[in-house]
């Protein structure tokens, strides 16, 4: 009697998974299969699409600094992030915005914020 309850609860759940409808294949999403055939195509020649490329050119970018460690370990700080990859075409202090390469002394310095005026 001891093991009809408990057979019970293991039939119950055998027969809840096998009942439970299989997932639908979803494939492959937002893509036409012409589209997917090209990314793909581009992946495997190791190139980007050209809205990915344009995106990256016209994204202003600011090289920071470099640390280098006693070990040779090489640190780049670029956009305020630290990262190993050199940024292309800069120099430490340098920033590329609409594909020109500004020093900094070329940037203007944000405007400061005028303090807030407090009422008694």
């Amino acid at each position: 009697m001891k093991l009809v309850r408990p057979l019970c609860y293991v039939l119950i759940a055998v027969a809840a998974v096998g009942a439970a409808p299989a997932p639908a294949e979803t494939g492959r999403l937002f893509y036409t299969p012409s589209q997917r055939a090209q990314l793909e195509a581009a992946r495997s020649r190791g190139t980007r699409p050209a809205a990915v490329r344009a995106a990256a050119e016209d994204a202003a970018q600011r090289y920071d600094g470099v640390l280098i460690r006693s070990d040779g370990e090489i640190t780049r700080w670029v956009d305020g992030r630290a990262t190993t990859a050199a940024p292309r075409g800069l120099q430490p202090g340098q920033t590329r915005a609409g594909g020109k390469v500004f020093e900094p002394y070329q940037l203007l310095p944000p405007a400061p914020t005028p303090p807030e005026e407090r009422t008694p």
